[in-house]
């Protein structure tokens, strides 16, 4: 029994096997590729368009859009989790698979299908409308398909760790900035400094410079500390940006050459 067993799992695999190629081909032709990219936009316009009240009439077909869209989206994540190995050929079948399934594509494939499934054997849940608003990530489907998003990625995973310190100098900022602020405050208006969440909200708004006007220091000692730290606040955001910026033009440098290279 086991040697049979064993016999139709071996012709599955030889059966199976060359599909994985022609399937992993078929996901990066333009046509299949402009087809999910059509459904991605049409879903995010259509879910854009239904919070207007105009759309009323509509809802109804705009529904279906969604859903019929959320077909598409299953086959696509179907289809990739099948040719998986081709993606990460130094690991096994399985293991490709899971490797696909907790990616950040694959995680953000699975929730752009969470409507067509949840909705198919869920219909009266009263809890429905959370699931149908996680589908609002599947915007972030659009990075695989644009090549701007794809270069910003990139230039991102460069820098992650100079992004990481300067941010961590910011953090650390914030937090001295907001616990100060909230002794310095308290006592003059309690109602505006109840916590020290509050001084951590004033410290974001000052320290970004965005001045919503909502909290704000009324005592001298308040207002020489608020005055510093937007000072610095322009300083520390420059950083980050100033990384970033060096990186991207970095980016365009390096594929300029190359495409000179090849000329």
């Amino acid at each position: 029994m086991q040697n049979t067993k064993e016999q139709q799992a071996t012709k599955l695999k030889k059966i199976f096997k060359p599909l994985y190629p022609k399937i992993h081909q078929q996901l990066k032709r333009k046509w299949f590729q402009y087809i999910v990219l059509f459904f991605i936009v049409g879903s995010i316009s259509s879910i854009i368009y239904s919070s207007f009240e105009e759309a009323k009439p509509y809802r109804a077909q705009l529904f279906l859009f969604n859903y019929i869209s959320s077909f598409v989206f299953t086959i696509e994540y179907v289809l990739r989790l099948i040719a998986a190995p081709m993606q990460y050929p130094q690991l096994g079948l399985i293991k490709a698979r899971l490797k696909y399934m907790f990616s950040f594509y694959g995680i953000i494939d699975f929730v752009a299908i969470l409507p067509f499934v949840v909705i198919y054997f869920f219909q009266d849940s009263p809890h429905l409308h959370l699931v149908v608003l996680a589908y609002i990530l599947i915007i972030f489907k659009l990075i695989r398909y644009s090549r701007s998003f794809r270069l910003i990625g990139e230039v991102l995973h460069e820098v992650h760790e100079e992004l990481v310190t300067a941010y961590t100098a910011c953090g650390i900022m914030l937090g001295f900035s907001g616990i100060l602020m909230y002794y310095i405050e308290r006592n003059a208006q309690p109602e505006a400094f109840s916590n020290i969440g509050d001084g951590f909200w004033w410290a974001i708004v000052a320290f970004t410079t965005v001045g919503y006007g909502d909290i704000y220091p009324i005592t001298p000692l308040g207002r020489l500390l608020s005055s510093l730290i937007s000072l610095i606040g322009i300083a520390m955001i420059a950083i980050p940006t100033g990384i970033i910026s060096s990186a991207f033009m970095n980016m365009m440098l390096d594929k300029r050459k190359k495409q000179e290279n090849k000329e």
